[in-house]
Parts: structure tokens; sequence; C-alpha cells
């Protein structure tokens, strides 16, 4: 930890200069996230005929406004980037550093939310000059327990995508197994719609699922849709499912450096 925190000063500058030399693919990488604003339109046009589990056109866009935010705070692309070293054995000269790689790989995508929230602001603020009564600021409780949500969702979004990607170890085609997970994350999550709109018998599954953690809770503490006492059992179950695929992930990793090194990569 000491030798983390001496580097981190020096990793954030790597992870701006990262950010600034490739800000064309960063912006791209912003403006391909934008699914919430079809779904914005699409749901809009329902809630057009009355509201949907109580969720009205101005509830809907305030939703789908706050899921734009989320999901470019909680953003990761460690997928790509470790399947590629791993496969290609770019993953070697980075074994010799005295940090674990995924520590740079995290600080690098911290440092490019800066980055987005900029790219993003534009598209808020349109969101606000069309819809000027969809902005609802939370009270003070629920937006510091909105921090906490998103960061942990963060976490869970980074573990997984690390998990994925470390299948590489011992499969040539881990990226389609996570083209899966990424589906019944778009439908579980909340990002294609309110987890408010499905059946009464799926919402206490849908609670212990680690999707609702890693964008719902967030986006309902910053739309308002969630008070700060309901949200402290929903942040408990983040953390336990963070606590559990950090150790899977670092389970994985051991045993998947022993079968790197073996293979002489």
């Amino acid at each position: 930890m000491t030798h983390l925190f001496r580097a981190l000063p020096t990793l954030f500058r790597v992870g701006f200069a990262d950010v600034v030399a490739y800000r064309a693919e960063m912006a791209i990488w912003v403006l391909t996230a934008t699914m919430p604003l079809i779904m914005l339109a699409l749901w809009n046009a329902v809630a057009a005929q009355g509201p949907v589990a109580g969720f009205g056109q101005v509830e809907m866009a305030r939703y789908f406004a706050a899921t734009l935010v989320v999901r470019q705070l909680t953003g990761a692309w460690i997928l790509w980037q470790l399947n590629y070293l791993i496969r290609t054995g770019g993953l070697s000269p980075l074994l010799l550093r005295p940090l674990n790689p995924l520590t740079y790989e995290a600080v690098s995508m911290v440092v490019a939310m800066h980055f987005r929230m900029v790219i993003l602001a534009p598209l808020v603020g349109a969101l606000l000059w069309w819809r000027p009564e969809l902005w609802k600021a939370p009270g003070w409780a629920a937006f510091g327990l909105f921090f906490v949500s998103v960061a942990l969702a963060w976490l869970l979004s980074f573990l997984i995508q690390a998990l994925f990607a470390m299948l590489a170890f011992w499969l040539d085609q881990s990226m389609g197994l996570f083209g899966v997970w990424f589906a019944a994350w778009g439908l579980l999550s909340g990002y294609f719609a309110p987890t408010a709109v499905f059946p009464a018998a799926w919402k206490p599954i849908l609670e212990w699922l680690p999707f609702r953690g890693m964008l719902a809770v967030p986006v309902e503490l910053l739309g308002g849709f969630l008070s700060a006492r309901d949200a402290l059992p929903q942040i408990g179950i983040q953390l336990g499912w963070t606590l559990t695929l950090a150790a899977l992930a670092a389970f994985t990793w051991r045993r998947g450096l022993r079968r790197y090194g073996a293979y002489g990569a």
C-alpha cells in the first residue's frame, strides 16, 4: 500500500496523458454510450398515454438523464485491454513492474471520468433545456450515498470485466461470454427500462442480483426515486457483491498467472 500511495501521483499524470493523447477515441466511447437517450425517446412516447409503474414523461426523462450520467461514471474497458494483453503476450513486461497491472488500468479509467463528464455536460444541458422540470436534486443524505453507490457500481463493473478478461488465460474467445452477460445486464440493471416496470414477483430477485447495484441504485438515488433510508440495504448488497467479486478476481488472477507463465508467454 505504501508503494501504491507513492506511485499514485505518477499514475494519475500518466493516465491523464493517455486521455489527452486518445481524446478523440474517448469522445467516441462517450457518444456510443448514449443508449439512455434512445430509451428516453421510446419510453417518453409510451408514457404519453399515461404513467407506467408511476413513471410519467417527466419521471422517465429524469430517470434516463440520471442513467446517462451514471453510465459514464461507471464505464470500464478493462475487458478489452486485459484480454488483448493476455492473448498477445503484452502482459509479460507489465508483470515486471512493482505494481499490479490492474491497478494502473483502474487509475487510468478513474482519470478518464473527468474527460467523460466534460463531453457529457452539453448533452445533459440539452436535456435540461428540453425539460427544465426534470431537475430534482436529491437530499443531502441521498446525494452523499449516491457517491458511495456509484463508486461501488464502478468497482462491480471493473471487477466483472476483469474476471471475463481473465478467462483468456484458459479460453480463446472469452469476449463472446461477456456479450451474453452484457445482454443480461442491459435488461436487468435498469439500463433499458426502470426496474419498477418489472413484475412484482421479479423485484426481490432483482434486488439480490448484482445487476441492479451496477446501475439502478445510483440512478435512483441521483434521480430522487430512492430515499437514503431505503438505499442503505441496497448499498449493503452492492458492498457484498464487491467484496465477493474482488476475492474471486484475486484468486482467478493468481491461477491465471500460473498458467500464463507455464506457457512461457
